[in-house]
């Protein structure tokens, strides 16, 4: 299953950035990224919207993008 935190992990290490650095560019907490990397966390689209800011990106959701 293609979740958001597939393609949040993909996009991370695509780039090459350690969860680490993510953490501190987006403010948002390294355990947290591991957790929604991994399924097991829901996102919100606030966060959603900080991931796509600092990563250049955009995030899929069936048929919506962010």
């Amino acid at each position: 299953m293609n979740h958001i935190g597939h393609q949040l992990q993909k996009i991370r290490t695509n780039r090459e950035m350690e969860i680490e650095n993510l953490a501190m560019l987006t403010g948002i907490n390294a355990d947290t990224l591991s957790a929604i990397e991994a399924g097991k966390l829901d996102v919100q689209i606030s966060t959603l919207a900080k991931l796509s800011d600092v990563l250049n990106c955009s995030f899929s959701i069936g048929d919506v993008s962010i």
